[in-house]
């Protein structure tokens, strides 16, 4: 991909800082996390963090993963060449941290808030079925069709569709005394028909809980907030996504229901705690309790993890 003029060839030239897109090339490579890690410093100095007997919190996102993932794939040269450079960006973290207060007096934690599939062509290569999902061109005359035979009117019940969510008019709905729940299960069903859907939800039915118990729904139902949520969600099939970014065509995205977008590292080191690996499945929701935990205190009022014994045993 070719966004903003930085090539689609590695290894890319970042050209004048007169550019307009000069900004953007730096958070589309390693310099992003690299100039992240130079603020960390300052942060470190500036606030005096490990010095006194207060426990302190730093939180760092280097970020430059994110958009080179999506914009060339995680499998790709791009990818490759971050991936390291942020090894040696992350060694340097670490080593000033050690000089400054000590590892042995810091808790180092290391996450990510999502994962990612790999490109469509790469995983058809290897024999997967994949693709991009375009809206735009679904067939859209079913589900009109389907609106006029029940409610005697179509398109202008559907305001937008921003993934993942169907949004309706609301409005129109009300004013011709229809019922929003039956609206949304008849889009959900006929929207089951379109390829590259593997799910779509009524937020109604999810709002009044009638529905199954299954890791498909519980997926949805963890997506949903009533108060932020549109009208029916739609969950396409593994290794199927939308691959526009921000207006941008990218190469790969995320915001799946799928494991390769759920699966993330968790890593608690520092502090002397013994090495040991852990097999059952736990959650970045965890780390906020284990933190809180570790440091004995409440934790946040909304925290739903559970506490990763592990690091506790192995202080």
């Amino acid at each position: 991909m070719d966004i903003g003029g930085f090539g689609k060839t590695f290894p890319h030239q970042y050209g004048s800082a007169t550019n307009a897109n000069f900004s953007n090339f730096l958070t589309f490579s390693p310099a992003g996390d690299e100039l992240t890690l130079d603020f960390a410093k300052t942060v470190l100095n500036a606030e005096q963090l490990g010095q006194d007997d207060v426990t302190d919190f730093l939180a760092i996102s280097f970020s430059s993963t994110d958009y080179i993932g999506h914009i060339f794939g995680p499998s790709s040269l791009e990818a490759e060449d971050n991936l390291l450079r942020l090894d040696r960006t992350l060694a340097d973290l670490f080593a000033y941290v050690d000089k400054r207060v000590g590892l042995a007096n810091t808790l180092i934690v290391l996450s990510a808030d999502h994962g990612g599939p790999d490109v469509p062509g790469f995983l058809r290569s290897m024999g997967i079925n994949s693709g991009y999902v375009s809206p735009d061109h679904w067939d859209k005359e079913p589900v009109i069709a389907a609106l006029k035979e029940q409610f005697g009117i179509g398109q202008e019940l559907i305001l937008n569709f921003f993934p993942p969510y169907v949004y309706l008019d609301r409005k129109l709905i009300r004013e011709k005394g229809l019922d929003q729940g039956k609206v949304e299960q008849r889009i959900a069903t006929e929207l089951m028909n379109v390829e590259g859907i593997a799910l779509a939800v009524s937020s109604t039915a999810m709002q009044e809980n009638h529905l199954p118990y299954t890791p498909l729904l519980r997926a949805a139902l963890n997506n949903f907030n009533p108060q932020r949520s549109g009208d029916v969600l739609v969950l396409f099939q593994s290794h199927h996504f939308v691959n526009d970014f921000h207006g941008e065509i990218v190469a790969a995205n995320h915001g799946g229901a799928w494991s390769y977008d759920t699966f993330v590292p968790v890593i608690f080191a520092g502090c002397g705690l013994n090495p040991v690996e852990v097999y059952r499945r736990v959650e970045t929701v965890d780390v906020a309790r284990t933190l809180s935990a570790w440091m004995g205190i409440k934790p946040p009022s909304g925290c739903v993890g559970k506490v990763l014994v592990e690091v506790l045993n192995g202080k």
